[in-house]
């Protein structure tokens, strides 16, 4: 039997995670002081050379700032942050969003997923789209939650690589667990009933070569989620 080694993040990793939870979860708010580089090393158990690196990377990814002689203070990181930035709040508690970010989430998805289905209209060939009608015809006869969750970010993830758009795609790809994280509390809430028969109809309008109505569908199946009586939504 085949084992793969145990990867255990380092000490620096583990450090840059810490001060990332802190300040995603609001414990350390914009603008606020951190302790100095000895404190934290104090506070913290881990050498210097760890919080110097540490904090010199986490500014640039855009969580920190620092100031010369003046001290290191918690930046805003959806002003300042980077690539980095968002993976950080991509897998930080598990991918598990909180309100805020479902909105977010799903806000960008209406922003983008029209336009997507308006590339692949135009540039998607038919067997690419039938191929899609492969993925819509899976979810036929899923029962289970987390099955069902996979099967339509699969579509999804399939809908968008069609649009030939690499920044597009791997922007996708980029959430997809957060993503199954949301179809799953709104499958729980709602049943998966109304999203397969809206899958139907967003593939329907592809095949059709109906950027319009296929955008329609997208926006629907969206919104849902954040909107109405099935909102997901706690606040």
């Amino acid at each position: 039997m085949a084992l793969d080694k145990v990867n255990v993040p380092s000490v620096r990793e583990a450090f840059i995670q810490e001060i990332e939870n802190k300040i995603l979860s609001g414990e350390l708010k914009v603008g606020d002081k951190l302790p100095s580089a000895r404190e934290l090393c104090r506070i913290m158990g881990v050498s210097l050379t760890v919080v110097n690196a540490g904090v010199s990377e986490l500014a640039s990814i855009g969580f920190l700032e620092v100031h010369p002689r003046r001290g290191t203070y918690v930046a805003d990181y959806k002003l300042n942050g980077k690539t980095e930035a968002f993976a950080a709040v991509m897998r930080y508690n598990g991918g598990k969003l909180d309100d805020h970010e479902i909105r977010s989430c799903c806000e960008s998805r209406i922003a983008l997923d029209s336009y997507v289905a308006k590339l692949v209209t135009d540039r998607a060939d038919d067997e690419q789209i039938a191929q899609l009608g492969e993925y819509a015809e899976k979810l036929h006869g899923i029962t289970e939650v987390e099955e069902f969750c996979t099967a339509i970010t699969d579509f999804y993830r399939k809908l968008y690589s069609m649009s030939d758009n690499t920044f597009l795609t791997l922007l996708f790809n980029s959430t997809l667990e957060p993503q199954k994280g949301i179809y799953s509390a709104y499958f729980r809430k709602n049943g998966v009933a109304s999203t397969l028969a809206n899958t139907e109809k967003i593939y329907e309008s592809i095949a059709a070569r109906d950027a319009d109505k296929a955008g329609r569908y997208l926006l629907e199946a969206v919104n849902s989620a954040i909107s109405g009586d099935t909102s997901i939504l706690k606040g």
